[in-house]
This record gives C-alpha cells, structure tokens and sequence, in this order.
C-alpha cells in the first residue's frame, strides 16, 4: 500500500489520461459507499445509459470490481490491458489497486461510457480514485476504520474522506456528526462549493412492510422525496435497516446533480421511474452481492467488516432472529475485532469461527476463545469451508446461518456454497 497521487498520475498519463473521457460520481465513506455507489449505477442504467461501476474489494472473481451495465470486464481485456501497462506498473512500482484503477479507467474510456461511478479504495485524499473530477462526489459516513492510516479522530479521518471534494463540485454526505460535518464544510468552504447532508435534502418514511406502518427502523419499503425527485413505496432492492440511507443518500446525489442545467440535458432520461426501478433492481443491475443477502433458504451473508458495521448488521436482524442465529464469524487483526465479538456473541446461539486465506486475518482460535470468554458458545471452525459446514450441521432444520466479518470470509463462503 503506498498512499499518494504520483504513480496513479503516471500510469494514467502513460495512457492518454482516461480519467478525462467521462463524467463521474466519486463516492467515498467508511460504510455504506459500495451500496450507494450501486444504487446509483443502477439509477443510471434503468435510465438507459451506458453506465460504469468500479468498487473494491471483489467477493470471488477479479473482474467484479470493474463493470459496465452490471458485466463483469472479460479476463481476456483484463489480460490485454495489464500487459500493455505492465512496463509502467514495474518502472513505477504501482501497487495492485493503482494499476487496477489505471486500467479501470481505461477500459471504461474505450467502452465510451455515459457515465461512471467511482468508489474510493481506502480514505480519499490520496486515495487512487482522486484523480476525477467528478459531476458530485459523495462521502457515505465517517466511522472509525483504518485509523493507522487515516487518522484516530473523526476529525482527522473527516478531512481524509473530505480530500475527494472539489472546488466547485457539491459534496453529499450522509453523516450526521457533528464534528464529521464541520470538518466537511469547512473544506467545501474552502473549496467555493457546499456541502448538502442527505436527510436534510430527502424526506425518508419507512414502511413496515408487515402491515403498513411508518417507523423509524426501514424495512425496505420507502418513500423518498426531495425537490426533483419523488418515489412513493419503492421496494429495495438491498435489505438492511441502513439501506434505507444509502438509498436516501444516492437519490440526494441525484438530485442534486439534476439541479444542473448542463445535467439535465446530459441525463434527460434520469426522472423519478428511473429512480425508482434502480433502487428496486440494484442487485439484478450491478451484481452487487454479500448485503444481507440470502443465499437458499437457511444462509444469509453480509461482508460487516468493522465495529460500526456489525452494529448495523445486529440492528437490521429482526428480534425474533436475534440471539437465534448459527454465525460463521471471521475478522481481519487489525480491526477492532475485541468489540466486534461482542456485537456477533448477542446475535448468535452459536458462533463458528474461521480464518479467512489473508495474512490480515485473525486466527480462528483467538476469536473462539474471545466468545467462549463472552460467555457464548462458541467452535473453532479453522477454514471458511470448514465453519460454513460446522454451521449447517449446528443450524439443523430449525436455525438459520449468517457468515460475516470480512468480505474475504464471505467471498470465500460463497466459492464454496457456488461449487455445491
């Protein structure tokens, strides 16, 4: 891993500069940015336009990361590609995520997109990704993650994320915290351009889909309106109590987007239909998998990877599957992993744990004995092939199995449950 521009800045200039060939949204976060910049893609593709998606990290294939109307890029381009920079990577000593960006950006160039969604790698500032100059950016949340690198307060981290930003270009956020977004808007100060907070922008009311009510915690039913933009009873296409947010947050990146003139006349086919069906088909759009999602009937998956994610992941679990659930549960070391037991041994009967192939990842046998510390049962499972079989035999007929903790543990679960 080496932060900064320059490398970036010679691959792609070694190219032509693809960057400059399309129109962008470059969406940053701690979590919640791969489902927002889905959601918008999605947007864009029901709209009919030729739309790219780039996002890190993939599940099981490479070619997940870079797709153009939900298609993964052919091995073969992919191939073509890495050998004609190959001499550029080695004379500058690019990391695997700055020549993946490069050729990125170079394919979604040669393909001619309309317009291309951009998730960030890791922080923003000198992030790979912040060669664009995009049409909006996007910053999802801020969160504490990665604070070796970023920074180990929300201030600090704030200011990483806030390096993607502009001058000119709008900034949504979706983030509420204080100290989040007066670190934010003093960079769109300095930026001559605004920040707009997403729940100020869009009315959001959930509806619980049982029986029709309104309440606070969404149940994938929404109504979504905002000064151009108005849905009413959109089903969305992720599950999750945030979900309802990220979507909020990709229809406020839309519309203020559409108060453009220029835009509007871009992206004449973006109007509340388009809006609508992306947020409903995000999943059969983009191929984006691992949120809450169920595979057949007794396994669900979510790549919650850090403290505020599983805390997200425990909210959106319903009461009665709380506390009812077999979890296969592995984490990478150098997350907060201390807490994030915590959080798996409240939802879990049984907690199987596995080490993910990664030397990031945690041994299994720690987090087994951290469980069994909590006072939760808990296995050591070792492999995410041998867990996930742990599970199903623990879960029997009556539970369900939730694998989380890392999108390398759930990328690997998901090889294993395709090749049954």
């Amino acid at each position: 891993m080496k932060f900064g521009l320059k490398n970036i800045n010679a691959l792609l200039k070694s190219v032509g500069n693809p960057e400059r060939e399309f129109p962008a949204i470059h969406v940053a976060g701690t979590n919640g940015k791969g489902s927002t910049a889905s959601f918008l893609a999605s947007v864009f593709i029901e709209g009919g336009y030729k739309t790219a998606l780039y996002t890190s990290p993939h599940l099981v294939n490479f070619t997940e990361r870079i797709r153009i109307n939900g298609k993964e890029m052919h091995e073969e381009r992919l191939v073509e590609y890495a050998q004609h920079l190959r001499p550029m990577i080695e004379e500058v000593q690019a990391t695997f995520f700055e020549a993946t960006t490069c050729i990125a950006f170079q394919y979604f160039a040669d393909e001619g997109v309309a317009i291309a969604i951009i998730e960030a790698g890791l922080g923003g500032r000198l992030d790979s990704t912040n060669v664009l100059r995009p049409l909006v950016s996007v910053i999802t949340n801020v969160s504490f993650d990665h604070m070796e690198y970023l920074g180990d307060t929300l201030t600090k981290i704030a200011g990483e994320k806030g390096g993607i930003i502009r001058r000119g270009v709008p900034c949504v956020t979706a983030s509420m915290k204080k100290e989040v977004v007066e670190t934010l808007r003093r960079i769109t100060k300095r930026k001559a351009t605004r920040l707009i907070q997403a729940k100020k922008r869009v009315e959001l009311r959930a509806i619980d889909s049982k029986d029709g009510r309104y309440v606070v915690n969404p149940y994938g039913v929404v109504d979504l309106r905002a000064k151009r933009i108005s849905i009413t009873g959109a089903k969305l296409g992720l599950s999750g109590v945030h979900q309802a947010i990220n979507a909020a947050t990709a229809v406020a990146a839309v519309d203020v987007l559409m108060s453009n003139r220029a835009n509007v006349k871009l992206f004449p086919r973006l109007n509340n239909k388009a809006v609508r069906r992306g947020l409903e088909n995000v999943v059969e759009n983009t191929g984006f998998h691992g949120r809450l999602e169920p595979f057949g009937k007794k396994i669900l998956l979510d790549v919650a990877h850090n403290r505020e994610g599983m805390e997200t992941l425990a909210a959106s679990l319903s009461p009665r599957g709380r506390g009812n659930l077999i979890v296969v549960f592995g984490v990478m070391k150098d997350k907060d992993y201390r807490a994030m037991c915590e959080i798996v041994a409240g939802m879990a009967k049984h907690v199987v744990a596995v080490q993910a192939k990664n030397d990031r990842a945690l041994k299994s046998s720690e987090i087994a004995k951290r469980i069994n510390l909590i006072g939760e049962n808990a296995t050591n499972g070792r492999s995410v092939r041998r867990g996930v079989e742990i599970a199903m035999k623990l879960a029997g007929k009556k539970r369900k199995v939730l694998i989380t903790g890392s999108h390398y543990v759930v990328g690997e679960a998901l090889e294993f449950l395709q090749s049954q």
